[in-house]
């Protein structure tokens, strides 16, 4: 009989756990949020960047390619709007998926909610780059 119990007692703690893992379900629609699609020419020097607000499971869609004969993307990565900031003003910071000297560029991270910012950047001190740039937010409205 004791065993019984406790056997009992087993089901009923792993069923309860099982639930706790099980994600919220979503509501409302799947949409994709247009944030920049086009050309963008850096010159020396120079960033251009996207803001973008979050909900709570979006995922930030980035993609990044240097016009050919242009030579490479300086820098890109993404972050949120303190450490953005702090690298504005020239102090350390957390920068997601940081690459450098790269002839494209791209991510895909799952963002909490709040203010974000994705990168891209020209670190020549002569020449000017032209930059294709794809990048839309998808999440439940």
């Amino acid at each position: 009989m004791r065993f019984l119990i406790l056997g009992v007692l087993a089901i009923v703690i792993v069923g309860c756990k099982e639930e706790e893992t099980q994600p919220p379900p979503q509501t409302g629609k799947l949409t994709s949020i247009d944030l920049y699609h086009g050309t963008v020419t850096l010159g020396p020097r120079e960033y251009f960047w996207i803001k973008l607000e979050a909900k709570d499971g979006d995922t930030l869609y980035y993609e990044a390619r240097v016009k050919t004969g242009d030579g490479d993307i300086s820098y890109a990565f993404w972050t949120d709007s303190a450490n953005y900031e702090k690298w504005k003003n020239g102090q350390s910071a957390q920068l997601n998926d940081y690459v450098e000297a790269v002839p494209s560029v791209s991510f895909s991270p799952s963002l909490a909610s709040g203010v974000y910012y994705a990168v891209v950047g020209n670190s020549s001190y002569i020449s000017s780059k032209t930059v294709w740039i794809r990048s839309y937010l998808r999440g439940w409205r």
